[in-house]
């Protein structure tokens, strides 16, 4: 029996800011930006966005590709951008998509290798219940503190991904390799509102990472490099994925997965996952029966490097045309309104646009209040 990703869909902000206008009133040459880390646009959040609204949408649009919601039997959300360290996020989106009483509802967190270990633990429950769907979540908004050097990196999504068996979009294949150590590259202590991080150790670490992982997961696949067509990288921002590409496929392309990611900004858990689609949906090449390898890090740091089989047909499953009106509709900010964004401030006498069906409206109590938006 097979097992994979059935379905797969992202959502990110309806608004963004250009980096050029990031480097203008940072007083920074646009080129260390747009060409030193390979950025041009990033996802900014306005206050009635957060992780459960966009992890809604993304999820909303899998959920269109069952036949019967009443099919998912567990939810798991990845985050690192959670705001309560009990209740799990997955709880508000079990809620708003009307899943069944009896599906099995948690968090997972692990940086930003959160969703791959997701869906290992989705493949494997599949695997013992082959009737069973898994939807996995994974949702961060990342935020650094204004004019540090990770702010241009700035950005977020959510991943929505339905596993299954006999999956009409990708195969999940057995073979993978981790590996773990303790760093301090990144990290968000519970009193900070923002980010922390040791750039250069991070990226060392990366890299160090997927030379062990990819050994080890030829080693295990009994594989070779020239038997994986396609890959796709973690990338906390472009510039790092094409150097994780230079250290061990210096012969694939890899633009085509970094076509979203240059304009959404670092979506941390997400982001291998947006790459993925960002490849299928816009490689000129059938991948009708290819491997994809795809490399996954989180900083702390866990790392493990897969692969998957594309399905026969998988065109029919994709959303290409709409993650690009998606994307292109977007509402530029200024400057000034993306400081307020990032202190969670809103113009009281503006109506924020949202990517989906539900909002945040206030928090009381100190309980997030969120409710359905009335079309129009």
């Amino acid at each position: 029996m097979q097992v994979g990703i059935d379905a797969m869909a992202f959502s990110t902000s309806r608004y963004f800011l250009r980096l050029d206008t990031l480097a203008k009133n940072r007083n920074v040459d646009c080129a260390k930006y747009c060409i030193g880390i390979g950025q041009l646009k990033m996802s900014v959040f306005p206050p009635n966005e957060d992780i459960v609204t966009i992890a809604i949408s993304a999820a909303q649009k899998v959920m269109a590709r069952l036949v019967n919601k009443n099919e998912i039997d567990v939810l798991i959300f990845a985050t690192e951008s959670s705001f309560d360290l009990s209740k799990s996020a997955g709880i508000y989106v079990h809620h708003f998509l009307g899943l069944r009483p009896d599906c099995r509802v948690f968090d997972v967190k692990q940086a930003c290798y959160s969703v791959t270990a997701a869906l290992q633990l989705a493949r494997s429950f599949v695997k013992d219940n082959p009737d069973s769907k898994v939807l996995v979540i994974g949702s961060d908004i990342l935020k650094y503190s204004a004019g540090s050097s990770g702010e241009p990196t700035q950005g977020g999504a959510a991943i929505a991904i339905i596993v299954a068996k006999n999956p009409r979009l990708m195969i999940v294949e057995q073979h993978f390799s981790t590996y773990t150590t303790e760093i301090m590259d990144f990290w968000r202590p519970i009193e900070e509102g923002e980010a922390l991080f040791d750039g250069k150790l991070s990226a060392q670490n990366y890299l160090q990472s997927l030379e062990i992982t990819f050994l080890g997961y030829l080693k295990k696949s009994d594989l070779t490099p020239s038997d994986i067509d396609q890959v796709c990288f973690h990338a906390p921002f472009s510039k790092m994925a094409i150097k994780a590409r230079n250290k061990t496929f210096a012969d694939k392309s890899i633009d085509d997965t970094l076509i979203y990611n240059a304009i959404i900004g670092n979506s941390c858990s997400a982001s291998l996952y947006v790459c993925l689609i960002s490849l299928l949906d816009n490689s000129g090449d059938d991948l009708d029966g290819k491997r994809i390898g795809l490399f996954s890090y989180g900083s702390g740091s866990v790392a493990e490097f897969f692969s998957c089989t594309v399905v026969s047909g998988y065109r029919h499953m994709l959303s290409a045309e709409e993650n690009r009106k998606m994307l292109e509709d977007r509402i530029e900010v200024s400057f000034e309104e993306y400081e307020q964004f990032c202190k969670n401030q809103a113009d009281p006498g503006k109506k924020y646009a949202n990517v989906g069906s539900i909002r945040m409206v206030r928090v009381e109590n100190k309980q997030r209040i969120y409710e359905r938006r009335i079309a129009g």
